[in-house]
Parts: structure tokens; C-alpha cells; sequence
């Protein structure tokens, strides 16, 4: 009796833990998808970015499921890209881990 009073103790434990865990763990490993890191840009017309041409910023759209991260034409190949932020089905977001 003992016995089954520990396993099920055990077990509920566990699920416990998975339902309380697996969700944001999930999250997380989802949100680190480099595809759906969305950047802003400052582009120059010399490779020493002594002119500043202009800035660009990407931008998230979504078709069903698929999330997008739509990038801008860069009219040079002098440019600085910055992380902004990532994106998701329900729109932009920061990751409580950010290291940007």
C-alpha cells in the first residue's frame, strides 16, 4: 500500500512539473529561431560609413501558421544591423532572456 501511495505521489509530481514547465520551455526554444529575429538597419555609402544613406527595419507577417520576417532591399552593402525584436503568431515580442 505504502508502495502505490509513493508512485502515485511520484507521478503526480512529475506532471506536475511538465504541465507546469514544458509550456514555457517551449516558448522559449521556439523564440530563438534566427529566421524570426527581425533587425533594424542603418546603411552607408562607403564601406567606412562616413555617409549615412538611410535606415531600414524589418517587419513580421504571419500566412497560417508560418511566421515571416519580411526584409527590406538594402540599396548598399555598407550596412549595420541591429536586433529589434522577435516574431510570433501573436505579434512582436522580447524574450525575457534578451541579450540584446
Amino acid at each position: 500500500m505504502k508502495r502505490v501511495q509513493n508512485l502515485a505521489i511520484a507521478i503526480a509530481a512529475v506532471a506536475t512539473t511538465t504541465v507546469a514547465f514544458g509550456p514555457a520551455e517551449a516558448l522559449v526554444q521556439s523564440s530563438w529561431n534566427p529566421s524570426h529575429v527581425a533587425y533594424s538597419y542603418v546603411y552607408y555609402a562607403d564601406a567606412a560609413k562616413t555617409q549615412q544613406l538611410g535606415t531600414a527595419w524589418d517587419t513580421c507577417r504571419q500566412s497560417g501558421s508560418t511566421i515571416y520576417v519580411i526584409r527590406p532591399n538594402i540599396p548598399t552593402a555598407y550596412y549595420d544591423e541591429t536586433p529589434m525584436f522577435v516574431c510570433s503568431g501573436m505579434g512582436p515580442y522580447l524574450p525575457p532572456d534578451w541579450p540584446y
